[in-house]
């Protein structure tokens, strides 16, 4: 199993938020730049990054600070927040993002992320399921949707996608574990499944590992210490 650490970008800092409100940020950081270079001397296999502010207002704002991280580091990055077109993609996948997350356009233009696939590659995109009591948000979790989770994976793997990202909104930031039976609902091997979201120890990862999750989004938890990440990194 994958073991992912997250970096949350918000006003150019390294942030966690609380069940993805804004208005409950905790600054871990000042600067991402050093925060990447800690993890990574770990030995991680991949790295995950989510602009804040670019998923709440549409487009990507801390694109200075993710360039710089690629550009230092030779390491697949998977990054998210405010991909809402093509062009955006393709612009991050140029500058060496190994592969782009959307949520928003996977409900307001599922036809976009098909002509995605057929431009970059499906291997390339990631569908985040940001999900609260089964149902999927989206804008930056600010708007709430009546389309289920399962629905909309359905929906995205009939057009190719087979990497999709499920976070439990309710248990993001939170260290309170996570939603088990959710996943279990989720797991098919038509595609992978990246758990995130209430992640608090190391029997939570081995759990996850253990219902067949592909991989796990750490964040809080290891910025916390909750979890050492050269000991999840064994499992």
């Amino acid at each position: 199993m994958l073991i992912i650490p997250a970096i949350d970008l918000l006003n150019g800092k390294c942030v966690r938020l609380f069940q993805g409100n804004y208005k409950k940020e905790t600054i871990y950081d000042n600067n991402p730049l050093e925060v990447a270079a800690k993890w990574i001397s770990y030995g991680i296999e991949r790295l995950h990054i989510i602009d804040l502010d670019g998923a709440k207002e549409g487009y990507p704002k801390n694109i200075d600070i993710i360039s710089e991280i690629v550009k230092i580091h030779q390491i697949p990055i998977q990054i998210g927040g405010g991909i809402r077109s093509i062009e955006t993609a393709k612009s991050l996948l140029d500058k060496g993002v190994e592969k782009v997350i959307l949520s928003t356009n996977a409900i307001k233009n599922p036809e976009m992320i098909k002509s995605l696939c057929d431009e970059i590659g499906k291997e390339h995109v990631i569908i985040s399921i940001d999900a609260e009591n089964g149902f999927v948000s989206i804008n930056g979790w600010i708007e709430k949707t009546k389309i289920y989770s399962i629905d909309l994976i359905n929906q995205m793997s009939e057009i190719g996608i087979n990497q999709f990202i499920y976070t439990d909104i309710s248990r993001d930031g939170t260290l309170s574990g996570p939603n088990y039976k959710k996943i279990l609902e989720l797991i098919n091997p038509k595609y992978s499944i990246l758990a995130a979201g209430g992640i608090t120890n190391i029997e939570h990862l081995k759990k996850l590992k253990d219902i067949g999750v592909h991989g796990s989004i750490i964040g809080k938890a290891i910025y916390t210490g909750n979890i050492k990440l050269n000991e999840a990194l064994k499992i």
